[in-house]
């Protein structure tokens, strides 16, 4: 029987702990804008590097820090489960609310651009996949675990600026010499209402809903 009185081992300090996140993230940034030097080299009409290679960039990470971190219950731990009702209603309330927030805008004056209707189907599905690595990645891994080192309101703040800051190098892909600051606010406000949904529910599903909600609204 072990002594209950023997000295416990040292808990690691929350620097230490926060080292592997830092340096994915921080690496994954730098891989991220010498990508988008690549990616501005293609041809115009070379679409499926600029689609296919972000989204294997993103999974690539996540599934590094599964790997190297080893999260009890990977899917739990990301947000992926449990599913349940509340969290099914929750989910669909975000993706209805912001889509709607989006037809709203267009009623009372926005110009509409009609390309969510003109677009071919393989556009949706990379949305769709750039959605789903996107929450993964930002709300499931760095979220989560910024939440277990330094509780929800850091975790919440941080990611906002984290997916913020990703995307910024984004606007130079298609040949862009600017950053659009009005833009940037609302990726930052999008965040920040998806990493609160995430840690209020407990889920990723809503987080999710909300950024395929908007990314499908912005194209009414």
């Amino acid at each position: 029987m072990a002594d209950s009185t023997s000295p416990k081992p040292p808990a690691t300090p929350p620097f230490a702990a926060a080292l592997p996140l830092a340096a994915l993230f921080g690496g994954l940034f730098l891989v991220w804008c010498l990508s988008v030097v690549w990616m501005r080299t293609l041809p115009p009409g070379d679409q499926w590097a600029r689609q296919l290679w972000p989204i294997l960039l993103w999974i690539g990470a996540i599934a590094l820090y599964i790997v190297w971190q080893r999260p009890p219950q990977p899917a739990r731990w990301l947000g992926l489960l449990p599913i349940d009702p509340p969290r099914v209603a929750i989910t669909l309330a975000a993706f209805v609310g912001v889509f709607a927030w989006h037809a709203i805008r267009i009623q009372v004056g926005r110009p509409a651009s009609g390309l969510l209707y003109e677009l071919p189907p393989e556009i949706h599905i990379w949305i769709v996949a750039g959605v789903v690595v996107n929450a993964l990645l930002f709300h499931g891994v760095l979220q989560t675990r910024l939440t277990e080192l330094a509780g929800s309101r850091l975790a919440i703040g941080v990611t906002g600026i984290a997916v913020t800051l990703f995307r910024v190098p984004s606007f130079f892909i298609g040949g862009g010499f600017g950053v659009e600051p009005g833009m940037l606010v609302i990726i930052f406000f999008i965040a920040l209402i998806a990493a609160i949904l995430r840690d209020r529910s407990r889920s990723l599903w809503p987080a999710m809903a909300l950024a395929a909600g908007n990314a499908f609204g912005t194209l009414l």
